[in-house]
């Protein structure tokens, strides 16, 4: 059997992949990985490799120390160094890449949108807007809400293009201008249906497998689905997915994604993943098991595969899924706009449970599945334990104390995008005597910029962020600092295992806020509301800090936030960077 590194980090694409290939007997191996990544306890990998994270240079010193039969990135994140970096990488190593030519199609919307009309497929209606007026025009046309695409979703590794709905042109002008920064836009009509894939195994254009499946709960704003079910291959939308698939000389695996009416039948075209894809546990589980497909392909010449599958299994991400019945339960679901489902569908779905399959939890590997509700525990209940009376006012006095006789504050979220950065120069500007800030991540990433959303509501609290880009917390960092401020139990567990004898510094900022909620959740990912409400609390947290330091009478704190200055003053003022005596790399 064979040696595989798979490179990834979710609980779906990738722990199916090292099952998948585990199962059929191979030898697997992972890297690029965090730690903490449920998808680690699988008892079907055999290595763990410990190279920093979309780092070519340490992929190819693992490649050329270890033979692997086939490198298999999972995400966007890992494929995007591989495919920049991949005559290099493929002198020491078989990866699995797509085509130059396939990738970029597949990566760049306006490619597979041009392709799709060359071939007659059916497209919401859209437009490219290089303007907020011609984004405003759009409207309309085309109505509300509008849906407004990056041309790429990832554009660097780690970072990922976001695609907004905005109802209002007030919204426009929010979220289009720090999304017009990154280049044109790809604005479309809201096409109402439900959303469904088919994933194929194709080699040279010519499809080998193929499987579909249809959302049954789905974020009702868009996004990927946390429930789903198998259903037998629609002849139109195969044909579809086979004309794209020949005209591209294919090979690989992909899933090209629709969105059906259920009440007309019509569909369009939404894109085309070329990679594995997140419900990748749903077609394991009704017995299409692409990952042993692509190995058998790509490594022994294999070209028959079965085409058959079984029709109305179930797949449910139980960790999102619960989340999603709360919001299905709370919003509005006479709006036909939003993906909601009636709660007399959601109330019969137990009726599913003998077809039903976890994406996580398995009887022949369970531990990924324990540590993932291990992990939800700790990030949901423990919280709560914290906001018992007296253990929040004693921590909160704790903070206090802390923060009174500081000289150096250093703020630390997961990515260094949207939360420290944003307190980190919102407190520079609230010009406190005798403190230096600073802020990182612990995300192993530098360089990201922060989203739009996060931009648009920092414009509000007289905060730029368009010019910040990402710090991954270092030990010279650590040391710097008196006072660590985290924001939730992630920050908490991430940097008390990477810097132990740094845990008397640390201290939840939500502590100094008003009322009793212990952490500021992280907005990455969602509306301008959750970024505003964020940005508020901080607000009202430093704020504190201030008082404290007796800056600002907590009495006489602004209600709206003040302003800060441009960003070419803060640039003036400058960020808080120690010189490399200060911040050693050890």
């Amino acid at each position: 059997m064979g040696r595989v590194l798979v490179l990834g980090r979710d609980t779906r694409s990738f722990l199916s992949v090292i099952r998948s290939l585990g199962r059929a007997g191979h030898e697997v191996h992972v890297a690029w990985c965090p730690a903490d990544t449920p998808a680690l306890r699988s008892k079907y990998i055999q290595t763990v490799h410990e190279i920093p994270q979309y780092d070519p240079d340490g992929l190819a010193g693992l490649l050329a120390g270890v033979h692997f039969d086939l490198v298999i990135p999972c995400d966007d994140f890992a494929i995007l160094p591989l495919q920049q970096n991949r005559a290099r990488l493929e002198a020491a190593a078989r990866l699995y890449l797509l085509s130059d030519e396939a990738f970029a199609l597949c990566s760049d919307k306006r490619k597979t949108y041009e392709l799709a009309e060359r071939l007659g497929i059916a497209l919401p209606r859209q437009r490219i807007a290089t303007t907020v007026l011609e984004v405003e025009e759009a409207a309309g046309v085309f109505g509300w809400p509008l849906v407004l695409k990056p041309m790429r979703s990832v554009v660097v590794a780690g970072a990922r293009g976001e695609v907004r709905k905005v109802r209002s042109t007030a919204e426009i002008k929010v979220f289009a201008d720090a999304m017009l920064a990154g280049g044109p836009l790809l604005v479309q009509e809201n096409f109402i249906g439900i959303g469904a894939g088919v994933e194929v195994l194709c080699y040279e254009g010519e499809v080998l497998a193929a499987f579909e499946h249809e959302r049954v709960h789905e974020p009702v704003q868009g996004g990927g689905s946390t429930y789903r079910k198998s259903v037998p291959l629609s002849p139109d939308r195969l044909e579809a997915a086979s004309r794209l698939m020949r005209a591209m000389r294919y090979t690989g695996v992909g899933m090209v994604e629709f969105k059906v009416n259920p009440a007309t039948g019509s569909w369009v075209l939404m894109e085309i993943n070329g990679r594995f894809w997140g419900s990748l546990p749903l077609s394991l589980a009704a017995g299409a098991d692409f990952p042993r497909y692509l190995y058998e392909m790509l490594v022994e010449g294999r070209r028959e595969f079965p085409r058959q599958y079984s029709h109305g299994v179930y797949a449910r991400n139980w960790m999102l899924d619960l989340r999603w019945l709360a919001g299905n339960l709370l919003t509005d679901r006479r709006d036909p706009t939003l993906m909601t489902r009636p709660l007399w569908k959601v109330m019969l779905e137990p009726l599913n449970l003998p077809r039903e399959h976890s994406d996580t939890f398995t009887w022949d590997d369970p531990s990924p599945g324990f540590e993932e509700v291990a992990q939800f525990l700790r990030r949901e209940l423990w919280p709560l334990v914290w906001m018992f009376p007296p253990l929040r006012l004693y921590m909160a006095a704790r903070a206090a104390r802390a923060v009174r006789p500081a000289r150096r504050v250093l703020f630390v979220c997961k990515g260094n995008i949207c939360r420290s950065p944003f307190a980190e120069q919102y407190l520079r500007g609230l010009g406190i005597p005798g403190i230096d800030v600073d802020s990182a991540g612990h995300y192993p990433q530098d360089g990201r910029s922060s989203p739009g959303a996060a931009t648009a509501a920092a414009k509000a609290f007289g905060v730029r962020l368009a010019e910040h880009r990402s710090l991954t917390l270092s030990a010279g960092q650590v040391r710097w600092a008196d006072v660590i401020f985290i924001f939730d139990q992630e920050q908490d567990a991430a940097v008390r295992h990477a810097f132990p004898d740094a845990a008397g510094k640390i201290h939840y900022l939500g502590l100094l806020a008003p009322g009793w909620h212990i952490q500021i959740t992280d907005p990455w990912g969602r509306d301008a509301d959750a970024f505003m409400r964020g940005y508020r609390q901080i607000q009202m947290a430093l704020h504190r800090i201030a008082g404290l330091r007796g800056a600002i009478a907590p009495s006489r704190l602004p209600d709206r936030p003040p302003p800060i200055g441009t960003a070419h003053e803060q640039q003036a003022k400058g960020r808080v960077h120690m010189p490399t005596a200060q911040f050693p790399s050890s």
